[in-house]
């Protein structure tokens, strides 16, 4: 369980890393001086930070997890619910990508691949020992 936690805190910390630097600057800063309505933009913004929420806490739930922190019966539950998450955020943005032009669909591909396995190895961690 630590080994496929420890390397899900790794991919998670660096979709932070990715998400608080790129996103800020290719994502919001777009939407947020086009022409739609200052209640989108606040909406738009706080999903943007609520995402954001989401990925730092996931990193640190991931972390105390890797570590046994906590005990593994909450472990189960906690990794199962952003296993999911993830692998949700994944279905999205493969469709995100397929939905893209060619030129933007690759970064989309590896942004869901990474999101894909963060998934994947958050919920082997809690199932691997009950095999």
């Amino acid at each position: 369980m630590m080994l496929t936690l420890t390397a899900a805190t790794v991919l998670s910390s660096g979709v932070c890393f990715y998400h608080l630097n790129q996103g800020k600057r290719v994502l919001l800063a777009p939407l947020l001086i086009t022409n739609v309505s200052e209640q989108t933009k606040q909406m738009l913004l706080c999903v943007f930070h609520c995402q954001t929420i989401f990925f730092l806490i996931s990193t640190a739930i991931f972390l105390t997890c890797a570590l046994a922190l906590i005990p593994e019966m909450y472990a189960f539950s906690l990794l199962l619910f952003i296993g999911l998450n993830y692998s949700i955020f994944a279905i999205w943005q493969f469709y995100i990508a397929s939905l893209s032009p060619p030129n933007s669909g690759q970064m989309l591909s590896i942004q869901a691949l990474v999101f894909l396995f963060i998934g994947i190895l958050s919920m082997l961690g809690p199932l691997l020992p009950m095999i």
